[in-house]
């Protein structure tokens, strides 16, 4: 399974860190990427399909990647593992 949280590292993004805290006290592995450094053809599809809302979560599972700090997809992703384990 792979989690990475595009979030963005030039200022403080609260939805970002709030996302990230909520991930680590929940046991979760990620990888944490700066927006900036990602190709801006790929942050312009997200907006598109995802959102505009930083961060961006990218997940290979259920229930798939979303922008912003969602509690309830983060409480889904750990539901999801949770079954697999």
């Amino acid at each position: 399974m792979s989690i990475t949280v595009y979030s963005e590292s030039a200022s403080f993004c609260g939805m970002c860190r709030a996302t990230v805290r909520s991930l680590e006290a929940r046991g979760i592995s990620f990888t944490e990427v700066a927006l900036e450094d990602i190709d801006q053809a790929q942050i312009e599809e997200w907006k598109t399909t995802l959102g505009t809302n930083a961060p961006i979560v990218v997940t290979d599972t259920e229930p798939g990647s979303w922008s912003g700090f969602r509690p309830d997809k983060i409480d889904q992703l750990v539901a999801t593992l949770t079954a697999a384990a």
